[in-house]
């Protein structure tokens, strides 16, 4: 019995980097890499084409089943976070981690009190998934304590692995489930 992921990890990833751009390999390929000593079945597992965007789509429709703070955690954990602008091209943030980071503020700020201000509640969650950002100099930025700030990441953090955590629990209990359901 062969599994299509070797982990949820795995899944997710390949679920929010999934491309409409793959194909499954021609005949002629196929032929060719026979020729070459490659067997013309490949090794792959198959999720190309319509088959690897309808797998895609279910491992996405179970994530959108999650309640909303795990869902976006999901999301903002492992979708593709930078993107080209459509209008000019500059590179920016993706408008799905655009979005999960924005709710996650939202709902952090029922949780965390004390934090009034909305950029800085964003800055210390995108550095929870993006270890590059740097919740001090925006903190130089805004005129804010560093303690105040370390005092508010601390809690902020704090949430953050717990409802992540869980994301990640409830979602790996429905890919097993799925993932078991199909092979």
């Amino acid at each position: 019995m062969t599994t299509l992921f070797n982990n949820t990890h795995d899944a997710l990833t390949f679920a929010f980097n999934y491309s409409s751009q793959q194909y499954a390999i021609s005949p002629m390929a196929k032929l060719a890499l026979q020729g070459a000593g490659a067997g013309a079945n490949g090794n792959g597992k198959g999720l190309v084409a319509l088959d690897g965007a309808a797998q895609a789509g279910m491992i996405l429709a179970e994530i959108e089943r999650l309640p909303s703070v795990q869902r976006a955690c999901i999301t903002a954990r492992y979708v593709i976070k930078t993107a080209e602008c459509k209008c000019c091209g500059s590179e920016g943030l993706s408008e799905d981690y655009r979005n999960a980071i924005g709710n996650l503020r939202e709902l952090c700020s029922s949780q965390v009190t004390g934090m009034s201000l909305r950029i800085m509640r964003e800055t210390i969650i995108r550095a929870f998934y993006e270890r590059r950002i740097s919740i001090l100099k925006k903190a130089e930025e805004l005129r804010i304590a560093k303690s105040t700030v370390y005092d508010q990441k601390r809690l902020i953090w704090g949430w953050l692995s717990k409802v992540d955590a869980e994301a990640q629990n409830l979602i790996a209990d429905k890919l097993q489930g799925m993932v078991e359901s199909l092979v």
